[in-house]
């Protein structure tokens, strides 16, 4: 679930997102996301829709879920298929916002004629030497980048890149151009160089192979196509799957906004990928929300939508990171506590890694923080479109460290499709750290996953 900006001659320009939002629906799109039983034939139950006058839009026969357009409303399909029918959603469009923030201008790198190693405190701080990367991915595992695709002006990281599949459609006429898979925002390329950059600039596991899944186009998903990727993705064979994106849903709830459906829905796909072998990573949000605290997440969701949803039942949640079998990563900076844009929660997040912070820009200005170049010790460099480089933050760029850091355990210790094992070595080499108020978290460490650690 998913965040950016650029500096230039003293000012900030929003430009980039966290792929972190909220779900937007126009029911006169009438337009349904229909998750059968787990008994239920697809093919069979394909047909009876036809008959009932609905046009197929997609299936993803593997978790039971079929996308179809019709003027009936969603009780009108419940009544005339309730046996067969375990959830129905309207398909909707992923809002995203700009969370994720990016730094550009003459005083930020845009080229990579430097010493990026000594800029990059937030790899130092991964392993335990502090010393330059030496190791390579061996080539034996692969992540899955689900996220706004990549640019190829950057060969350390467009290099990495085995295969490319495009799942964005063009929204009037439906169209999908499979090999459509440039970046245009820099989400995507700036994940693939956090894990995988080969070159100057060095990501965690340098080289590791990657598949690349284009789910956004210049912002904006449907979560039929993020559904698809993920399958695609475990079908692949993709060791771990990573996905720096999300959105706030409402579960169990009485009112018409609830999205039980849609959590249901991204569950069944997550298990799918998970009985597969694929280990899933996601971002919580970058809006600095304590998810366990439902008040302040029910006042952000309603802000959001412009509703009072304070006295509402049911609970928000942050999708798909509070999923079951999901690694959910938040953000810390360079002080090992956790970032103030990231989310926290007790028993909800698993693991924390450098994502950035701006504890110093909110002390003393701006201004002075520019001029004093502090962004070069609280935000993280990234390479982004063009082939240039630049810093940012957000809990983006700290998911796809862990998920590169899954490789390097698989690689290393041979243990292809065994994600429990996979997972409890990363939790049990993490470092135990307090948080600024004496709070325990774990935080990534890849010194025993490198077979060799020291330049």
């Amino acid at each position: 679930m998913n965040r950016k900006f650029l500096l230039s001659v003293g000012v900030l320009f929003p430009f980039f997102f966290s792929v972190h939002g909220v779900q937007a629906t126009t029911r006169s799109d009438f337009k349904y996301n229909i998750l059968l039983k787990e008994t239920e034939a697809v093919d069979t139950i394909q047909q009876k829709f036809i008959k009932q006058g609905m046009q197929i839009i997609d299936i993803i026969p593997e978790i039971n879920l079929i996308t179809v357009s019709t003027g009936k409303s969603k009780e009108e399909i419940k009544k005339e298929n309730n046996n067969s029918i375990k959830e129905i959603v309207i398909d909707g469009m992923m809002n995203v916002k700009p969370n994720v923030t990016y730094l550009y201008g003459e005083s930020v790198i845009t080229t990579n004629d430097m010493n990026f190693w000594d800029y990059q405190w937030d790899m130092q701080k991964s392993i335990g030497t502090g010393r330059k990367f030496s190791h390579k991915s061996t080539g034996e595992a692969t992540i899955g980048v689900i996220d706004s695709g990549v640019t190829y002006d950057n060969p350390e990281v467009s290099s990495n890149i085995i295969s490319v599949k495009n799942f964005t459609a063009d929204l009037e006429t439906g169209l999908i151009d499979n090999q459509n898979i440039l970046d245009k925002t820099g989400h995507g390329t700036s994940v693939v160089g956090q894990i995988s950059s080969n070159g100057d600039y060095l990501g965690i596991a340098p080289g590791m192979k990657v598949r690349m899944y284009r789910v956004f186009d210049k912002g904006n998903a449907q979560d039929q196509w993020i559904l698809k990727a993920i399958i695609q993705a475990a079908k692949d064979d993709v060791d771990v799957i990573n996905l720096s994106l999300g959105e706030y849903l409402l579960k169990n709830s009485t009112i018409e906004d609830d999205q039980t459906a849609l959590i249901n829905i991204y569950q069944r796909a997550i298990n799918y990928a998970y009985s597969q072998g694929s280990i899933i990573v996601a971002s919580v949000g970058d809006d600095g929300l304590d998810l366990n605290n439902q008040e302040s997440l029910k006042h952000y969701l309603g802000e959001l939508k412009g509703k009072d949803y304070s006295h509402i039942d049911g609970k928000v949640m942050d999708i798909p990171a509070e999923l079951d079998n999901v690694v959910t990563v938040g953000s810390v900076n360079d002080n090992d506590f956790v970032s103030s844009f990231s989310n926290k929660g007790n028993n909800i997040i698993d693991i924390y890694a450098t994502g950035g912070g701006s504890h110093k820009l909110a002390t003393v200005g701006y201004e002075q923080w520019a001029n004093d170049k502090a962004f070069e010790k609280e935000w993280v460099i990234v390479p982004t479109l063009e082939g240039k480089y630049t810093y940012a933050y957000g809990t983006s760029i700290s998911t796809p460290k862990v998920s590169a850091a899954l490789g390097l355990i698989i690689e290393k210790y041979h243990l292809k499709d065994q994600p429990d094992k996979v997972i409890k070595l990363l939790y049990d080499n993490c470092w135990i750290c307090n948080d600024i108020d004496g709070t325990q978290i774990r935080l990534l460490n890849i010194t025993n996953f490198v077979q060799d650690s020291v330049k």
